[in-house]
């Protein structure tokens, strides 16, 4: 009977490990993030798989940009995703990644290189341990996002 006990806790202890939607924990302070995109004014860049935009100054005060900046990037599987730009192995809100077509994040301090082509944020390259910090894009309307944590 203990026995059972155990493994039932285990398997419950196991569900709620796996349940959590942000699996890591990222080095980049938690910072409010309200972005709201008009993509045919905003951002027509977004309008191309491969197509990213940069946001790093709010333009109202209902905007927050998170700690680095926001690129928000529209991956090779066409879906929208968005990342802090600060460098997770940096971590100070002036030294930003810069993004290209390719997919591909580079911080031009440390030399680490990330994916954010297919919306992982994972570094592949340097000496950056973290991903790049993701955040959440619901799309609404017919061209419109709405980056939030």
């Amino acid at each position: 009977m203990k026995q059972c006990a155990k493994i039932v806790v285990f398997i419950v202890l196991a569900a709620f490990c796996f349940a959590c939607e942000n699996n890591y924990i990222s080095p980049i302070p938690d910072m409010p993030v309200v972005l709201d995109i008009v993509i045919m004014s905003d951002a027509p860049e977004l309008n191309v798989i491969g197509g990213f935009k940069e946001f790093v100054e709010p333009k109202s005060a209902f905007q927050y940009l998170g700690y680095g900046g926001i690129v928000v990037f529209r991956s090779f599987d066409d879906n929208f995703v968005a990342f802090d730009m600060a460098c997770p192995y940096e971590i100070k809100r002036d030294v930003r990644v810069a993004v290209d077509m390719s997919g591909v994040a580079v911080c031009s301090v440390c030399g680490s290189k990330f994916d954010v082509g297919y919306g992982t944020g994972m570094p592949s390259q340097g000496p950056a341990k973290y991903p790049l910090r993701r955040y959440k894009v619901y799309p609404y309307g017919t061209d419109k996002l709405r980056i939030y944590q």
